[in-house]
């Protein structure tokens, strides 16, 4: 027995459309928005009734940036160039939210293939990204000294990684100064941890705000800290290492009245330095300092000390 389906309607397309959770609009060959969706209300707070008979470009949902101007749009491209195409960015809801979205356009064409328009879905993806934020903020957190703020002893060691990487293929000079609090078990035991952790937070920022725009700084472990200064020669290291020492002795944290200082060892990577040489000839710099009286700036060259093995 042979049935039969009733044909489609537009009011069936119509209703298919409206029941999409993606937000759907059409506009003709002029720009002119003809349809609508319920998902398009839902998204953007502009009901069908504001946007129908409207050009696109010409309402305040194209307008997206602050000074409001006009731009044409990925629909205009995509009718201009007959080709579909997509892109994430954010729209500007009715009552001024801005909400991430991703994009899909295609040009419409007729039965001729002459173009009549464009239809846009939208895609609200704050969902997605609200999570990819709150991934982000774990890594950087994972990879932060909580007490200083600072990059802690893991991902200093690849930031290290990396500026040997860089400085062997671009045969680029590259300094290191391992920085340790003189007396610090003093400090803990006369002053109690606390004061302790708030001179390691005070140094912190001393080193955080007075470097250059390349240097980086992380906490190596306990009152210990390093800085790499990409570009640098052992000298301009250590220039920039006796300016942070006089720092430090100019600003007492609360809790501690006496003055604070540090032994500042710095030494110049060698190309055939492994990662784990550098960082023994800036050790033993940082203890020369030490041995020799305290608040003190030591250079050290590789062919002084014998390394340990390559890593």
């Amino acid at each position: 027995m042979a049935t039969h389906t009733a044909p489609l309607t537009d009011s069936f397309y119509k209703t298919l459309l409206d029941s999409l959770f993606d937000a759907v609009f059409v506009v003709d060959a002029e720009g002119i928005i003809t349809y609508w969706n319920k998902s398009c209300e839902r998204i953007t707070g502009y009901p069908a009734e504001e946007m129908i008979g409207n050009n696109y470009l010409e309402t305040p949902f194209a307008r997206l940036d602050d000074e409001q101007t006009q731009k044409p749009g990925g629909i205009a491209i995509a009718m201009e160039q007959g080709l579909p195409g997509t892109w994430k960015g954010y729209v500007r809801r009715k009552n001024g939210q801005r909400i991430p979205v991703e994009s899909h356009i295609s040009p419409l064409s007729d039965e001729t293939g002459a173009l009549i328009g464009a239809a846009e879905v939208l895609r609200d993806i704050s969902a997605h990204v609200a999570l990819e934020q709150a991934h982000q903020q774990v890594l950087a957190m994972s990879r932060k000294d909580q007490l200083t703020g600072l990059l802690n002893r893991g991902a200093i060691n690849d930031v290290l990684k990396t500026e040997i990487e860089r400085c062997r293929r671009y045969h680029q000079s590259l300094s290191v100064v391992m920085i340790d609090i003189d007396h610090f078990k003093h400090i803990n035991d006369r002053h109690g941890h606390e004061a302790g952790d708030r001179v390691l937070a005070k140094l912190g920022a001393i080193f955080l705000h007075n470097l250059r725009q390349p240097d980086v700084v992380g906490r190596w472990g306990g009152e210990e800290f390093l800085i790499i200064a990409p570009g640098s020669r052992d000298e301009q290291a250590a220039e920039l290492a006796q300016r942070l020492r006089r720092y430090i002795n100019a600003v007492a944290p609360p809790d501690v009245p006496e003055t604070i200082s540090a032994s500042f060892g710095v030494t110049q990577f060698q190309a055939y330095q492994s990662l784990d040489q550098l960082l023994y000839v800036a050790d033993m710099a940082m203890y020369q300092a030490k041995n020799t009286g305290r608040d003190r700036v030591v250079i050290a060259y590789a062919d002084d000390y014998s390394p340990p093995d390559a890593a």
